[in-house]
């Protein structure tokens, strides 16, 4: 009987130790394992990197967006000034295609769109008609090509003639309102070891030279500016009043070296009085008083009542690659990704941490602009006429290997304007 109890007792505990057994073995066990979502990378580029005052907020926005979409990582490529072309071309040139990308209107642009590396946005847009209507309809020509949409018009651009009011007041020098004032001061700026016009001879350093052709020719002139195999006059002597105000001392003396960074530093340093520059210049100069941004000089010997101005979209224009777009994941991500950049909540911050003027409807946000960004947009209400960016109606290799290149030789009287343009034209079949 003993032995029967004894029995039972070690068949009741073996079983108990075998249930609790099994059951804390399942404890120890580890959870089933779901491996992570793999992530979603997306390069991208404009020339919004390096110095460029949109850099940070730019950044910004990529480091918000990857918080609320963990499983996308966003490889910010942008370089800031002429380096940032050269690259995207080179890319794409390679079959290493961003996946999404900024790109200010012109012939590169419209040379993607032709060789089938740009994504068409039209029936995306169509079918999500708030975010359509959320630009300003007046901009989509720039991005629209036979009739189909390419590209997210977010940032308006302006440019004009920036001048330091303190170096005119510290040596009597009027601000110019013609091409005479400008030489009159330019010869006293030059006496008193001042240098006039913060000029290099580098894509960027050109917007003088545009300004100058925009103010000759007009609007007609610039937009169509060939015609029979011929340059438009008004760049003809757009070059010759630059070759006369390097003559006159008007640009710095390493200006065949200098880049375009040092360039700026000339003006934001205050060692130079004026500066031909653009809305996305205005960040840069904050707030100081000394600062101020005026219509182009008429290039008359007399003031006109001519108030014209460069006016269109800058690289805050934004493209998907066909590249991405053929890849299911990488279409939706990079979807997601534009939605984001052109939301009124991306522009407004871009409009108040760098003084960007939206294409974005945020008229209700009150964005407080800066003196100088408010100055800009008052003088595009108040313009006779604005003009596209000359550079944007040439084909880019013209401009950047030939006239860019060769407009040191033109400033030494080593060519002639019609040398130059002739042999820019020629390399284009016109």
């Amino acid at each position: 009987m003993k032995i029967n109890n004894l029995i039972a007792i070690a068949l009741i505990s073996f079983t108990v130790f075998a249930v609790t057994g099994c059951t804390n073995a399942d404890h120890d066990l580890p959870a089933e394992e779901h491996p992570p979502e793999e992530k979603i990378t997306l390069k991208f580029i404009n020339s919004w990197g390096g110095s460029d005052p949109k850099a940070e907020t730019l950044q910004q926005l990529f480091d918000n967006f990857m918080k609320e979409n963990e499983n996308i990582e966003i490889i910010n490529e942008s370089l800031f000034g002429d380096d940032f072309l050269i690259k995207l071309k080179t890319d794409f040139a390679w079959g290493n295609d961003p996946d999404v990308f900024g790109l200010w209107p012109g012939s590169d642009i419209k040379v993607l769109v032709a060789s089938g590396k740009v994504a068409d946005l039209t029936e995306v847009l169509e079918a999500d008609p708030q975010w359509k209507n959320s630009f300003d309809y007046k901009m989509w020509y720039h991005t629209t090509f036979d009739g189909r949409i390419y590209g997210l018009p977010v940032e308006m651009i302006f440019e004009g003639l920036f001048v330091n009011t303190e170096l005119f007041s510290k040596f009597n020098v009027k601000v110019p309102d013609n091409y005479t004032e400008l030489k009159q001061a330019v010869i006293t700026f030059r006496e008193n070891n001042v240098i006039p016009i913060a000029f290099n001879c580098k894509a960027e350093g050109t917007y003088l030279y545009q300004n100058i052709a925009m103010m000759i020719g007009g609007k007609e002139a610039i937009e169509n500016p060939i015609k029979n195999g011929k340059i438009d006059p008004c760049y003809i002597e757009a070059m010759e009043i630059m070759r006369e105000l390097y003559e006159l001392g008007a640009f710095p003396e390493n200006l065949f070296t200098m880049t375009s960074v040092e360039r700026n530093e000339l003006f934001i340093n205050k060692k130079a009085a004026m500066i031909a520059q653009g809305s996305w210049f205005v960040s840069a100069l904050g707030d100081e008083e000394c600062f101020d941004f005026i219509h182009f000089p008429a290039m008359t010997t007399e003031s006109k009542n001519e108030s014209r101005m460069i006016f269109g979209l800058g690289c805050g224009t934004f493209y998907m690659s066909q590249k991405a777009w053929n890849d299911p994941e990488k279409r939706e991500a990079s979807l997601k990704l534009m939605k984001y950049l052109t939301s009124r909540q991306a522009a407004t911050l871009l409009a108040e941490q760098t003084g960007m003027l939206s294409n974005v409807f945020i008229y209700d946000y009150k964005i407080n602009y800066n003196k100088l960004a408010r100055k800009g947009i008052n003088l595009t209400y108040s313009s006779s006429e604005l003009i596209g960016p000359p550079d944007s109606y040439l084909p880019r290799n013209v401009w950047e290997n030939v006239i860019v290149k060769d407009f040191p030789y033109v400033l030494e009287g080593k060519m002639t304007p019609e040398e130059i343009w002739e042999k820019a034209l020629n390399e284009e079949n016109y």
